[in-house]
């Protein structure tokens, strides 16, 4: 079987979801388990205009593992902002909006996981991002059956499936920009 293969229903829903003028974030972290923190955020709107785009100061070290795949190292975050700086920025962007994001359980776990770190209350809606990974699995339509779902994919791949070079440099900012143009790219089939 040859993939896309797109359901009509998926590209209305991305039609709906991107009427409601979602802004898209990513975030770089010093790692994936339950004690990392993010190190770097983007945000941009639905045409991809950068609304926030900053490193942040994890005040503490980055694990090399964690900065061979992001390539941010301490150098990089030492006069950066910490979190609670970077929050109070960021918090008042994303209220109260719709937000797009590629594995979308895993950077709202991070947010989260930050201000706890800092012991900063959570003031987002859980039911404000939506999930750009199932939203792109669901449109290529690979069955996996071993979990009985669609199959994710990496954002990157998604990018050269719908043929969107934006040059991705695994930064936040550009992840942001790939992710609402693929939530373009869907909703216009």
């Amino acid at each position: 079987m040859s993939y896309p293969v797109a359901n009509p229903k998926v590209i209305e829903r991305a039609r709906q979801v991107l009427a409601l003028d979602p802004l898209f974030l990513d975030t770089e972290t010093t790692g994936t388990g339950q004690n990392d923190v993010i190190i770097e955020v983007g945000i941009v709107d639905r045409d991809g205009n950068a609304l926030y785009d900053k490193l942040v100061n994890p005040g503490r070290p980055i694990p090399p593992e964690s900065s061979a795949v992001n390539e941010i190292t301490d150098e990089m975050v030492a006069t950066a902002d910490p979190w609670p700086v970077v929050w109070r920025e960021v918090e008042p962007i994303l209220r109260q909006r719709v937000i797009g994001i590629y594995n979308a359980e895993f950077d709202m776990r991070l947010l989260k996981q930050s201000n706890l770190a800092n012991n900063i209350p959570w003031t987002l809606q859980d039911d404000q991002a939506f999930c750009m990974m199932k939203l792109f699995a669901a449109y290529y339509g690979e069955w996996n059956p071993r979990y009985n779902g669609f199959k994710a994919h990496k954002l990157e791949f998604a990018g050269r499936v719908c043929q969107l070079d934006l040059g991705s440099s695994h930064h936040a900012i550009d992840d942001a920009r790939l992710t609402a143009a693929l939530l373009r790219y869907i909703a216009s089939q």
